[in-house]
């Protein structure tokens, strides 16, 4: 148990795998946890937090690879624990606790909204002539297809699971579904867009750094496919060469107009695209309803 000499303030844990905030006091413990192995360092966090407690440390690229992804650190000392970064964490990396259940103190607080992101699968559809096509393409191992046997010997699916913890909303088994059974409504939308002319030969550094797999070299070319694109716009920052423009165009997110969301709202999308004055845009966007 911690002394009275730490209640209250935040302590900081690490480990290779995690690094855990907690604040402990004698009616309310939080915790907001990082897991190393799902983050890419694409700073989003970093960009929202509005007591810029979040540092990034870039990554290190050697001969254009990858070498080691950026990391993210939290300064207990401007960290206020309000969980704006675990609400907007594009890959489900950030985790925030109070009491033991997860919840982030500003959606619960009604100051920030939850992201309006959802599969569905219709089961109903399934047949393992597929060949489990979801499960193979799931970057995260996020879908699991269960199969038996029938009375005459033949495989059936019995149930297509979905862990969302893990589910990065990317498309891919939407794509990969002959079938048509799958159906994934994204957070975000925007733009992904690759300046080849830009970029160093064999530079292959948006390619490591893609979660989802947006990016491909095919035949000594870069390949993008803005359907799997998650928009957390991490090739555009460890790029070498600012060859990668990503664009947040679109957050689909439930009703909320308090303060705190427009000013995230405001560094998390681009304008470029609208003729709307950027305040009645921003306006345009928490109003209406966004659900995909």
């Amino acid at each position: 148990m911690l002394g009275n000499t730490v209640r209250g303030k935040i302590i900081k844990i690490e480990n290779p795998r995690e690094i855990t905030l907690k604040r402990i006091f004698l009616t309310r413990n939080y915790l907001l946890s990082l897991d190393k192995n799902f983050c890419n360092g694409c700073g989003l966090c970093a960009e929202i937090c509005p007591k810029e407690a979040i540092k990034v440390t870039p990554a290190k690229i050697t001969e254009g690879h990858l070498e080691r992804k950026p990391t993210i650190d939290f300064d207990v000392n401007s960290c206020n624990l309000c969980g704006e970064c675990v609400v907007l964490c594009p890959l489900n990396a950030l985790r925030m606790e109070i009491d033991g259940k997860e919840v982030s103190t500003l959606v619960k607080n009604e100051a920030f909204p939850v992201l309006l992101k959802e599969i569905t699968v219709a089961t109903e559809k399934c047949d393992p002539i597929c060949n489990l096509r979801c499960q193979e393409e799931c970057p995260t191992e996020a879908i699991k297809v269960l199969t038996t046997k029938s009375e005459n010997g033949k495989t059936v699916i019995t149930d297509v699971q979905i862990i969302e913890d893990s589910c990065f909303y990317c498309k891919r088994c939407q794509s990969a579904c002959p079938l048509d059974a799958i159906d994934v409504k994204k957070p975000f939308q925007g733009t992904i867009e690759i300046n080849s002319e830009l970029c160093p030969s064999e530079c292959t550094v948006c390619v490591d750094i893609c979660p989802t797999h947006a990016i491909k070299l095919e035949n000594d070319r870069l390949s993008v496919f803005p359907e799997f694109c998650i928009f957390c716009s991490a090739c555009q920052k460890v790029c070498p060469k600012e060859a990668v423009k990503v664009n947040r165009d679109w957050i689909f997110h439930s009703d909320v107009k308090a303060a705190a969301w427009l000013t995230a709202l405001k560094k998390l999308t681009s304008f470029e695209t609208s003729n709307l004055d950027k305040e009645e845009l921003l306006q345009c966007r928490i109003e209406k309803d966004l659900s995909p």
